[in-house]
Parts: structure tokens; sequence; C-alpha cells
């Protein structure tokens, strides 16, 4: 393969006709340069130059590596302005999963103060569950997540920060003869009928992890994927549930929350790739992620 930066030379010294000339284009000495193109010659086999009294002229081969080099040279030049634009985040794009209560909650406000910050980086965001999202962090599909999975674990290629910790609540029924209470302890809750999301979710495992350190297993009787139909279900009565505080910002009528008196709280973390292989608009909006969680604690 030839060397590229011999055919740069080449082309310096093309457009300069000397070699002083083209070496001091390209802030080289004389006699760097005259390496350079020996050094061509030999790789290729054939002059390049002709060398006179009055200068330097391309043979016919030299003429054809110009030509057919400025082009690559163009391109080369436009890529290392293309990466330098990443780099500086004047180019770009960032893709981002995160669970539904993350992404209805911390992520509209970063991708806004994101988007004002670097107007010129591309951002898309989809949803996705803690294990979706971390597989489609793994096959480089996305950039970075959000994730409240405490069970995954990433292998050397990721990098998880913690953001801010998000306590769980007892949910109750405002009828619900414990609901006038300050705090409970979730074993008064053991004989109780439970409304949870689904059993594959990072929050039911939570919810039995908790419940099992507390000394019964909950009796799960409905389920919803949707934490505002979970609190619609305990408003009507059927039963209690344990909700994150991120999923209660919008609380429905009818139910009463109640802080634990022993908190269960799960870590709301981001997930990237690790720095060697991380995109640059990655760490800018982990820096957004973090003053927020600091600025608007849960």
């Amino acid at each position: 393969m030839l060397d590229v930066r011999r055919l740069r030379v080449l082309c310096a010294v093309a457009d300069h006709t000397t070699l002083s000339a083209a070496a001091e284009s390209l802030s080289y000495t004389p006699s760097a340069v005259s390496q350079q193109i020996v050094a061509l010659e030999r790789e290729i086999g054939v002059r390049v130059l002709h060398r006179g009294p009055r200068g330097v002229r391309l043979t016919a081969t030299g003429q054809l590596l110009v030509d057919q080099t400025r082009p690559i040279l163009a391109t080369l030049k436009a890529a290392e302005a293309s990466v330098a634009a990443v780099i500086g985040l004047s180019a770009g794009r960032l893709q981002l999963a995160s669970f539904a209560t993350a992404g209805a909650t911390i992520l509209p406000r970063a991708i806004a103060d994101f988007r004002e910050r670097h107007p010129d980086v591309a951002i898309t965001l989809i949803q996705a569950d803690p294990d979706a999202a971390m597989a489609a962090l793994r096959a480089g599909d996305v950039d970075l997540i959000i994730t409240a999975d405490a069970e995954q674990r990433p292998n050397d290629a990721i990098e998880v920060v913690t953001l801010l910790e998000d306590p769980l609540c007892a949910v109750l029924p405002s009828a619900h003869p414990l609901a006038n209470r300050a705090q409970l302890a979730l074993e008064e809750l053991a004989s109780e009928t439970w409304v949870d999301v689904p059993t594959t979710s990072e929050a039911r495992r939570l919810l039995l992890r908790a419940c099992g350190q507390a000394g019964f297993i909950p009796r799960v009787a409905f389920e919803s994927d949707e934490y505002e139909t979970v609190q619609q279900l305990v408003a009507a009565g059927v039963g209690v549930a344990l909700i994150p505080r991120l999923a209660l910002r919008t609380a429905v009528p009818g139910v009463t929350l109640v802080p634990l008196t022993v908190p269960v709280v799960r870590e709301v973390m981001a997930a990237v790739h690790a720095p060697q292989f991380r995109a640059p608009a990655a760490n800018a909006m982990i820096r957004i992620l973090r003053e927020i969680a600091a600025t608007d604690p849960v």
C-alpha cells in the first residue's frame, strides 16, 4: 500500500516545483522532502520526478500519482474535519435508550439541555427495558442507556455511572387503615393483595427481594406494564403496591404514598461504552445527567 505521507509530499512538490518550496509549505526540511520522494520511488520502482538545474518536474508516472492522489487527500481532509467536529461536539449523533420512568422524568430535561448546548449533534431516544437496553449497548446500537437493573453485570467494555437513588414508596388506597401512617414497615403489608409490574421486570425482582428480606412473599394478583395503571388499580381498592418515586411524580387521585421505615432503594444508572470506545457526545450527556440528578433529587 502506498504511503499517504509520501504522496502528500509529491503533491506539494508538484504545486511548488522545487523541493525547498515544497519543504517550506509542509514545514519540512528540503532533505526530508528529498528522502520522502526517494522512498516513494523505491516503493513503486520507478521515478516520479525529473531533477534538473532549474528545479524538478513530474514524470508521467508522477503526474498520474498526483492526479489520483489529490481526491484522496481531499477526502482525508474532510474525514479529519468530520472527526474533529464530532470530538468538538459540532457534529455527530447520540443514541439513547431508557426504561419508561426515567424516559418520562429525567431524560426530557437532559435532552433539552443537551440540545441547547450542542445543537449540531443529532440525538435519538428509544424506550427499552433494562435487559434489552443493555443488549443494544453491547451490540453498539446505542451510545448510552439509563438503567436501574442492579442484577446486570456489564463486561469490561461497559462502564456504569450511578446517577441517583430512587426510593420506593408503599402505595395504598386512601381508605386503607394504614394510609394515615407517617411510615410503615413492609412486613405490615404481608397479608395484602399486591399490584405490580410484570414478573420479568427489574421492579418485580426488587419487590421480591425487599419482601423476602421482610420475611414474606408478596401475593401479586394484578399486573400492568404501566405504573399509572398500577396506581389506578390501587385506587380502586384491589390491592397495594410498591412503586419508585420516579414513577410517582404524577400520583393519581385515591391513593396515598407512605414511606417505609426501612428504605427500599433502587439505583438509577447510566451505562456507556468504556472510554476507548465511547462517543464524545456520551460524556457530555453524562455530565448533564449528573447535574440534573444533583439539583433535582427524587
